[in-house]
């Protein structure tokens, strides 16, 4: 099945702890594990003032949840709020972790919260468009789409989710559109095309579209499932597709989840190493035990 998309927003600690200490790189931008051990040094530091924390709460809440974490990045979300209540991300990233635990008033209330607070941020307007898409809501949804796009026109993932309302309306064309434009933006609209191809009984434009997401992230699950779906309404129930490795497969669960979620709701890439100068310790030493478990 097509996917609706949500956008994680993270923070950025002020330039006089980046220059003191080499820890705020690779808690902002640096894959989960070594993110959540970064943030942890951070804020058990003792040296930041009260927005740093927040900052440092939020984005090891951000690890958290791509590792799968919900519990863990729901309290530093909450710590977070309690520390700096005016920092509008902190409620975006809260509302994609209650979306992800099937809270949806509570995400919509925490998306209502950020708008409030930022209400130029496309990537707010899309978030809260996919709370209304998945309460059955599409005109709601559509409006908010509509929204983020008119701010920031090259955000992939809104023509995406667009597209999906446009599905579910019956409206193929127009979701054909979006996706394409989602396509030149952010290549996983291509499995949401094929979709709509196959909906419409177009099988050889969906199968290329299925094999070019494949080709494009080899872990992307429901590529392999869409195209084992066309395989089996072409009739080739015998045909054999090769499947990501479990390690591509734990890959893709990093990417996905909020809900960056595998849960249908996010997609986000895995960061790159830490920088050189962080505190490195191992996933499996018993220091990383302590701050890496979920």
């Amino acid at each position: 099945m097509p996917r609706i998309v949500l956008a994680a927003a993270l923070l950025l600690l002020s330039a006089g702890v980046a220059h003191a200490d080499d820890d705020f790189k690779t808690c902002a931008s640096g894959a989960p594990d070594y993110a959540i051990m970064a943030c942890t040094n951070l804020i058990e530091g003792g040296k930041l003032d009260a927005r740093d924390q927040s900052v440092a709460y939020t984005n090891r809440a951000v690890a958290f949840r791509k590792r799968g974490g919900l519990n863990r990045a729901l309290a530093d979300l909450n710590r977070a709020v309690e520390i700096a209540a005016d920092q509008a991300p902190i409620y975006a990233n809260r509302g994609i972790v209650y979306q992800l635990m099937d809270e949806v008033d509570q995400a919509l209330a925490d998306f209502n919260r950020a708008i409030e607070l930022d209400p130029n941020n496309a990537v707010f307007y899309l978030n809260r468009g996919a709370v209304y898409q998945r309460k059955k809501n599409a005109d709601r949804a559509l409006a908010d789409y509509n929204h983020a796009i008119e701010l920031n026109p090259s955000l992939g993932m809104a023509y995406n989710n667009r597209g999906e309302v446009f599905r579910e309306k019956g409206d193929l064309d127009l979701a054909i559109a979006d996706y394409s434009r989602a396509i030149e933006l952010q290549a996983f609209a291509y499995a949401n095309r094929a979709y709509v191809y196959m909906s419409k009984g177009e099988f050889d434009r969906a199968l290329a579209e299925y094999t070019r997401a494949i080709e494009l992230d080899p872990a992307f699950v429901n590529a392999y499932r869409g195209r084992a779906e066309l395989n089996r309404k072409m009739g080739k129930l015998t045909a054999t597709w090769p499947m990501p490795s479990r390690r591509s497969l734990s890959i893709q669960r990093a990417r996905s989840h909020t809900t960056h979620a595998p849960t249908p709701w996010q997609r986000s890439a895995v960061a790159t190493k830490p920088s050189p100068n962080t505190r490195r310790r191992s996933p499996s030493s018993p220091t990383c035990k302590r701050a890496c478990r979920a």
